[in-house]
């Protein structure tokens, strides 16, 4: 539906709550009975996730938050609305003053929380269990926190192989689920490009229009806490696997590189808003992720759908002048959306570096060069031919429409004459350029061989537009 802002798949799809419960959740241990030669007995996988009160858990807690601000500590232990994710954030942030320890062990050698803050790090399952043991502790309730069991996809190689790894969900106070991927915040050792920076300073960024194009999925294939254990469906083969069978086929990352997680989730926001502070920057992809799940919201001119172009730009000019931390976030989406959904890229002149310069209403693209084609692409819901309704358009800077059962529509985008003008549009699917791969070939820029091309020109264009506007409004507010 969205720009993707990172290097992440859009993963909102995936029944992150769990689909079945799994009533057995056993898994064999190797640890022997103290003073016996025992070992092959049975534990239970949430023993993993640490009991309520503990007390180490609670005590690194504290710890956490010994150099804070008393406002920070205040909203940390406050119940009070933003506070729930505010500690995610705090809490996932401290993360990198630990270290990624790669290790062989097998799963039934994984480290108990307590042991993983022993050693100051872990592998992936070890940082896992450790950052959902302190979500809980730090007073969010378990219900909104997994721990999920999968594999990775790069959807940018050509054959790419399938990775075993564990992350953590969280269900924000928005309802929308989260991935915190321990890897994306902690060090890793040398031979894999170490991250020193303390735990609550901004990583900082900068602008390289020739950075790597990332394309990673996320598949859960089992998530718990320490209540349950769920299986999530999907279509991969290992979905119907018992536990015991997908824990015994995990390679446990013999040959993929951890430090992906660092760049992969590295936000455009990252790039562009370089200089904010980490609790707004959180608090600008909070409203930037909201703005994008919340379907019973929608609403055309927050993303640039349905060829509402100057209404969009309009709604965008209000919010960044009221100097509110959320309303620049949307703000800033909707810029991103600009370029992913509009046909802007497609007919904006190329600068002598090949890329595009960010939108300047002064200089809008000539009227006389926005032509169309619509044949081949699908209008559901057009009460006009490909051929007429090409001609309604010709001129005006368009984008696709984004019709779905599952949403609302704006009432007063309902008056017959208004809304049959904007189903007159080809399906949104086939005119955007969310993500770095497309998920249907009847794409119009798959068809002309374009759209990798076209994916790249876009976020760049995004980025150095954002920049822009951050050092605008923070002169203002």
């Amino acid at each position: 539906m969205c720009m993707q802002l990172n290097g992440i798949r859009p993963y909102q799809g995936w029944n992150w709550s769990g689909d079945m419960i799994v009533h057995d959740t056993t898994i064999p241990a190797s640890r022997k009975v103290p003073g016996t030669q025992i070992k092959g007995y049975y534990i239970d996988i949430r023993e993993f996730v640490s009991i309520g009160g503990n007390s180490v858990i609670r005590k690194t807690l504290h710890e956490i938050s010994d150099k804070w601000t008393i406002q920070d500590k205040l909203l940390f232990f406050k119940r009070s609305t933003g506070g729930f994710d505010f500690r995610a954030d705090k809490i996932f942030n401290w993360f990198s003053s630990l270290d990624y320890i790669k290790s062989k062990r097998r799963f039934d050698q994984w480290l108990f929380p307590e042991e993983t803050l022993a050693q100051n790090g872990g592998d992936c399952e070890d940082l896992s269990f450790l950052l959902a043991s302190l979500l809980i502790e730090s007073g969010i309730s378990h219900t909104c926190v997994r721990v999920a069991l999968g594999r990775i996809v790069d959807h940018t190689l050509e054959r790419s192989k399938p990775h075993d790894h564990a992350w953590v969900m969280y269900q924000n106070e928005s309802g929308a689920w989260q991935i915190l991927d321990p890897l994306a915040q902690v060090k890793q050792n040398k031979k894999f490009s170490p991250d020193k920076k303390s735990p609550d300073e901004p990583k900082k960024a900068s602008y390289n229009p020739d950075y790597a194009i990332q394309d990673i999925e996320y598949i859960p294939c089992f998530v718990f806490n320490p209540e349950h254990l769920w299986r999530v469906r999907s279509t991969e083969a290992i979905a119907g696997e018992t536990l015991q069978d997908y824990l015994n086929s995990r390679n446990f990352w013999t040959t993929f590189d951890p430090s992906f997680a660092a760049s992969v989730h590295s936000f455009i926001f990252e790039r562009a808003l370089i200089g904010m502070p980490i609790n707004d920057l959180n608090k600008v992809k909070a409203a930037s992720l909201r703005v994008d799940i919340n379907v019973l919201a929608y609403d055309p001119r927050d993303h640039f759908d349905f060829a509402y172009v100057q209404e969009s730009w309009d709604r965008i000019n209000r919010r960044l002048q009221s100097g509110d931390l959320d309303d620049f976030g949307l703000a800033v989406h909707a810029i991103g959306d600009f370029y992913a959904h509009t046909l802007y890229a497609y007919f904006a002149p190329k600068t002598t570096s090949n890329r595009i310069s960010p939108y300047d209403p002064a200089n809008p693209i000539p009227s006389a060069q926005l032509a169309y084609d619509f044949t081949g692409l699908p209008m559901p819901g057009a009460s006009l031919d490909a051929k007429k309704a090409a001609k309604l358009w010709q001129g005006q800077l368009i984008s696709g429409q984004w019709w779905r059962w599952y949403t609302t529509y704006p009432s007063d985008l309902k008056k017959p004459n208004e809304l049959q003008k904007h189903r007159n549009l080809p399906d949104h699917d086939c005119l955007a350029v969310d993500t770095p791969t497309p998920s249907q070939k009847d794409h119009f820029f798959v068809k002309n061989g374009t759209y990798q091309k076209q994916f790249k020109l876009r976020q760049q264009a995004a980025i150095e537009h954002v920049a822009q506007v951050y050092q605008m409004w923070r002169k203002k507010h």
